[in-house]
């Protein structure tokens, strides 16, 4: 029976022990859990709340970007203030910064349409001879000629907008190249490639900015690799 006691009580020591070790100096997995959506984050505190910008990336391309090309951005600006603020985005890695509308890969709506097959004018706008008065008969020998119509000059694309925002108190603007508007940087000075960083400055107003590294962000699919087996040529 004295043995049994002892045996308990040790096996009580060791359970207490390895509950210690857990506690003291272990570091739990979620502390060192990496977010599941990159980007950059940063955050201005105000007089009466936070500016943060989350989740800002270059949105991928294959083989990156090269210099002088345009580069889209996704990105959230979260306004937790009593106030409207007016947010400003520029880089020193482009020549400009400009407020795109419409989701990447679409018109936006402020374009001019496309001249069709249907606009053209068919032949019966051309004057013809019952449009002409009657009783009266065009002089012999005098060809008849159509009436011509000035081309209308086309509409000169809309000016590109600067990346400036307006977002109300409590409120955020998600600048998604998938949703109704996103910003995008214009003629970059340099090619940029996955796992390279372009640098954005967040202007709150105020003397509130935020400058940040954003990185290119990573494809949604896995990029296919190349064959492991050995080519047999090189036997």
């Amino acid at each position: 029976m004295r043995r049994s006691m002892t045996l308990l009580a040790g096996a009580a020591m060791a359970t207490a022990l390895l509950a210690s070790g857990c506690s003291a100096g272990q570091i739990a997995e979620t502390a060192v859990k990496v977010p599941s959506v990159p980007g950059a984050n940063g955050d201005v505190a105000g007089t009466n709340g936070n500016l943060s910008v989350r989740n800002a990336v270059v949105v991928y391309h294959e083989g990156g970007y090269a210099a002088g090309a345009d580069a889209p951005l996704d990105l959230h600006i979260f306004n937790d203030t009593e106030q409207a603020v007016t947010v400003t985005v520029t880089s020193p890695d482009a020549k400009s910064v400009t407020l795109v509308a419409g989701a990447l890969g679409t018109p936006s709506p402020s374009a001019s349409p496309t001249p069709s097959a249907t606009a053209t004018p068919s032949a019966t706008a051309i004057p013809s001879a019952t449009a002409t008065p009657s009783g009266t008969v065009a002089p012999s020998g005098t060809p008849s000629t159509p009436a011509t119509t000035e081309p209308t000059p086309s509409a000169e694309p809309p000016a590109p907008r600067p990346a400036t925002v307006r977002i109300a108190p409590g409120s955020f603007a998600a600048l998604t190249s998938g949703g109704t508007q996103f910003v995008q940087l214009v003629g970059l000075n340099a090619a940029l490639k996955p796992g390279e960083n372009v640098e954005l400055l967040f202007d709150f107003g105020g003397g509130q900015t935020l400058t940040l590294p954003v990185p290119v962000g990573t494809p949604l699919t896995l990029v296919p690799r190349g064959s492991a087996v050995p080519d047999e040529g090189g036997h």
